[in-house]
């Protein structure tokens, strides 16, 4: 089951409503002691086990919502894009050593230590 949980911020501390759950609402000093409270709800209303719960947070904060939005877009972008080009420097190590290149001249070309080169070329082709 999941459960929609909606928080918003008031003066030091948040007001949790959860109309699922016969339109609860508590409020709570930090939002990880909303998940337990609302947990301990669910068990009472229908007798559910916890590893059946899933608490999707929902916080009303305009604007920064979208940055962090915005923010975990980028991020995950830029792990892809990591990846990518990982692959593409392992391709290009690989293909310089066939050529001949020795690791110090790879090295040089790539702007990084013979130490990293080596880690970027399999085993079987660094010898």
């Amino acid at each position: 089951m999941e459960l929609k949980v909606q928080c918003e911020r008031q003066g030091d501390g948040w007001l949790i409503a959860v109309p699922q759950l016969d339109n609860f609402t508590t409020i709570t000093k930090r939002l990880d002691k909303a998940k337990e409270l609302v947990e301990s709800r669910a068990r009472e209303v229908y007798g559910t086990e916890l590893c059946d719960v899933v608490i999707k947070v929902e916080a009303e904060m305009p604007g920064i919502i979208c940055d962090i939005e915005s923010a975990q877009h980028k991020m995950l972008e830029a792990s892809r894009l990591q990846e990518e080009a990982s692959a593409e420097i392992r391709n290009v190590v690989l293909r310089m050593r066939e050529q001949g290149l020795t690791m110090r001249d790879i090295a040089v070309l790539l702007g990084v230590t013979p130490q990293r080169v080596a880690q970027l070329v399999p085993h079987d082709v660094a010898a």
